[in-house]
């Protein structure tokens, strides 16, 4: 079975993206490592150590980044998400499960180094535990299979015009791990825009009557609400980028040169893909750039109905 970590700040579509994964049988879910994002730190482990026990998916869940690698980015909790990442959702504390005593970075490694080339990764928050990574162990990125993220964006962003928050958020990691020859597939906010779900998609869920199915439902509609308050719409922001890995025929890519923008008050975050190739460097990330959102929503729901 493929082998894969899913690192995370955890966040309403993160958790979409987690249930989905964790019913896929083509993989073996190895961890969950938490990051500083939609909301603190501290809130985005806490989800996650309380997702996995609720679902009954046995695997280490490690605190990682609070703070970005430079930028300074403090995060606002601008309710996005709701106070504490899961809109309106309060999942039972775990009882049965704690952290694993490793720090994100280092349960990478060691797992990395476990799996002998074989670990893929699907990053759905700022890169800042993969960036740690990268600079803590010269041998992890030649270690990593794949990896598969949300952020980004060929064309437009959601912080200001030029760039997305996963990237915005950290865009000094997000460098480190675009220039560090791991495999990359990219999901940008420009496709992820696209894969908005339905009522009818939650009917589907509720028919399933399943643990799994009814939190995904109640999630959903908690986004439906939030958009009937004016707030984002019903989209599967980091869902999209675990159906890049698991779903992969239901996106058209490109491959590109890309790098991160670091600098400037109107292009911090940016991610430039260089789709002419007039930098003449070779391509370094795999980008979706179209997406079948009746073929992605067929297949999420599949997998939150399992």
């Amino acid at each position: 079975m493929r082998k894969l970590i899913i690192d995370c700040d955890t966040g309403t579509d993160d958790a979409i993206a987690i249930l989905a994964a964790a019913n896929c049988s083509d993989i073996e879910i190895l961890g969950i490592t938490s990051v500083n994002g939609n909301v603190s730190e501290n809130h985005v482990s806490a989800n996650n150590l309380n997702l996995c026990e609720y679902i009954g998916l046995e695997v280490p869940v490690c605190h990682g980044a609070f703070v970005p690698l430079y930028s300074g980015f403090q995060n606002t909790e601008d309710m996005t998400h709701g106070a504490t990442g899961l809109g309106t959702i309060v999942l039972p504390s775990a009882e049965h499960h704690s952290f694993d005593p490793r720090i994100a970075s280092r349960f990478l490694y060691e797992t990395a180094m476990a799996c002998h080339g074989e670990l893929e990764l699907l990053v759905t928050g700022p890169m800042t535990n993969i960036a740690l990574a990268i600079i803590q162990y010269p041998d992890f990125a030649l270690n990593i299979r794949h990896l598969y993220f949300m952020g980004g964006s060929v064309i437009g962003g959601n912080v200001n015009t030029n760039a997305e928050f996963n990237i915005w958020a950290d865009p000094e990691a997000a460098h480190v791990v675009m220039m560090s020859g791991i495999k990359l597939t990219m999901v940008g906010l420009d496709v992820t825009l696209k894969a908005i779900m339905t009522k009818e998609d939650v009917s589907a869920l509720r028919k399933r009557n399943s643990r799994t199915s009814n939190l995904a439902a109640d999630i959903l509609d908690f986004m439906f609400e939030r958009f009937a308050r004016g707030g984002e719409n019903v989209i599967m922001h980091d869902a999209l980028a675990a159906a890049a890995a698991l779903c992969p025929e239901c996106m058209e890519y490109e491959s590109v040169w890309m790098d991160v923008e670091r600098s400037g008050d109107y292009t911090r975050g940016h991610t430039f893909a260089d789709l002419r190739g007039r930098f003449g460097n070779p391509p370094n990330v795999r980008a979706a750039m179209r997406l079948d959102n009746d073929r992605f929503r067929a297949w999420l729901v599949s997998m939150l109905v399992k």
